[in-house]
């Protein structure tokens, strides 16, 4: 044994991935899974020894995660609303569950920890298995004749090569005609006039189409913003071009950061209705905002707005989750009583 051959570190990187259930693509329950929510399941996954490590595992002996929102958008590489998006379709088919977090007391401030997150496993049927195994066959053979199909896709190309050769010279007679035509047009005045009109009126139509559709693609997978449809419609009607919308979301999304952080509380807004909280009002808070636009004079609006939002994420969002967890917390605990009427020295 004149050489020895060592692994090196790179190398045992190399070879690990990440394992994508194939029933995801041959169970019709799964075919409406996002690309997105099917990545975050094996994800989620290929984390269990994690979970074995930290102890995650219930006295039924399940394994599960606690992972805070954005300890998920940092593992997903994606926002809050699309990680609220991506859990909700988990659960939907069964491959998710949540249990609420413990609630703790810390120096008299209560505070819950994460959600329990916990994968179930997916749904394998008989047909599933067949086609499968199928999948499996037809890409062997598959890979057997594909050297064969080779050659005949070179064949064909020298043919097409041949045919397209004869064809130049008639496209070369029609180009002739075009440039002499094309140079007349050149010198025309009113030709410069007419392409700026043309662009701007391009432009015009782009940005009338893009804010058209703006609700659709704000709620892409892509972006995945937590605000509501209703709410994106409403800044769309109140928007004159696409980026000054998308300026108005990001407004939104800056005013609910503020109001956690003045009120040291996280919340996702996917999931406020659990708390009581009537996530309408975000609808009615932007009308008002826009009202106020309309009918008093507003030096800025985005302002404006993000004031609205603000507070509204402060006095009906934040409370509503603190009084929820309080409840739960007085439920929970248990206050020791001594009965007076005893005497001590009994």
């Amino acid at each position: 044994m004149a050489n020895f051959n060592y692994y090196k570190s790179k190398e045992i990187y190399r070879e690990k991935y990440y394992q994508m259930p194939k029933v995801f693509f041959t169970n019709k329950q799964y075919f409406d899974l996002s690309n997105d929510a099917k990545i975050a399941y094996m994800l989620l996954k290929d984390r269990f020894d994690y979970s074995v490590k930290n102890n995650w595992v219930d006295e039924d002996d399940n394994i599960y995660f606690i992972f805070t929102v954005t300890e998920l958008m940092n593992l997903l590489h994606c926002r809050e609303g699309k990680v609220s998006k991506i859990k909700k379709e988990l659960e939907q088919v069964g491959l998710l569950k949540q249990k609420k977090g413990r609630i703790n007391n810390d120096c008299g401030k209560i505070k819950a920890t994460p959600n329990l997150l916990y994968l179930g496993k997916p749904e394998v049927t008989n047909e599933d298995i067949f086609a499968i195994n199928q999948e499996d066959s037809i890409s062997t053979v598959n890979a057997k004749i594909a050297n064969t199909v080779k050659d005949l896709e070179i064949n064909g190309l020298t043919i097409n090569a041949k045919i397209a050769n004869t064809v130049k010279p008639s496209n070369t007679n029609g180009s002739t005609v075009n440039a002499k035509i094309a140079d007349n047009l050149f010198y025309s005045s009113s030709t410069l006039d007419t392409n700026r009109h043309s662009k701007d009126t391009r432009e015009s139509d782009q940005n009338s189409i893009l804010l058209e559709n703006f609700a659709d693609l704000m709620q892409d997978s892509s972006i995945a913003t937590f605000i509501p449809e209703n709410v994106l419609n409403l800044i769309k009607t109140f928007s004159s071009t696409f980026e000054e919308a998308q300026q108005t979301v990001k407004t939104i999304h800056n005013a609910k950061f503020k109001a956690e952080q003045e009120s040291d509380q996280k919340f996702v807004f996917e999931e406020l209705e659990n708390y009581g909280v009537d996530t309408n009002e975000l609808y009615r808070t932007m009308l008002k905002a826009y009202q106020k636009g309309k009918t008093e004079e507003v030096d800025n609006l985005s302002n404006l707005i993000f004031i609205y939002v603000k507070n509204w994420f402060k006095e009906k969002a934040a409370p509503a989750v603190k009084a929820y967890y309080n409840q739960d917390f007085l439920v929970t605990t248990r206050i020791p009583m001594h009965d007076w009427s005893i005497s001590d020295c009994d």
